[in-house]
């Protein structure tokens, strides 16, 4: 009794033990066949992929301002129509009101996107969002920033998006 106990109090840690992360550096240029896509991560930068559990979704690059540019692809589960649309709702969960939102028209790489921009206090949230031509996976490139950072980061996240493109899904 005693052995069963104590394999079934060990084994939801096993499980997490498979599920780690292992994180990786990246520099120079980034390809996520599984994801259909490719980007340049600006040379003076370092972004970090393969440090979430599950399947490798995008990476994590860290700016000079200390803010984050994130860049994911993944199925479009909330099945959305438009770009805009999937920008509008995904700022509308940040808790400021919708009135601080503005959705223009953008370009990611080759692809057209939507750049939604939420201010909320001193903090800036740009999201950027494309469809793959054909179907999914969709494709995010999300910063939070502040506004006294805001240019600086908003122009390497144009730096990276202008750099996006789309390349054999695996």
């Amino acid at each position: 009794m005693r052995l069963i106990l104590t394999l079934f109090l060990l084994a939801p840690f096993s499980s997490i033990a498979i599920a780690q992360a292992n994180p990786r550096s990246i520099k120079g240029f980034y390809r996520n066949p599984a994801e259909g896509y490719a980007i340049r991560i600006p040379k003076s930068l370092n972004a970090t992929a393969g440090d979430q559990a599950g399947p490798e979704r995008g990476v994590s690059i860290r700016l000079p301002s200390g803010n984050t540019i994130l860049t994911i692809g993944e199925p479009n589960s909330a099945d959305y129509k438009t770009t805009r649309e999937g920008v509008r709702a995904d700022l509308e969960y940040d808790r400021c009101h919708p009135q601080a939102l503005t959705i223009t028209a953008t370009n990611i790489g080759k692809l057209k996107g939507s750049r939604g921009r939420l201010v909320c206090g001193n903090h800036v949230h740009i999201k950027l969002l494309a469809f793959r031509p054909g179907g999914e996976p969709i494709y995010w490139l999300d910063l939070i920033t502040d506004l006294e950072h805001e240019a600086e980061d908003a122009a390497i996240l144009q730096s990276i998006a202008s750099s996006f493109s789309v390349i054999r899904w695996e």
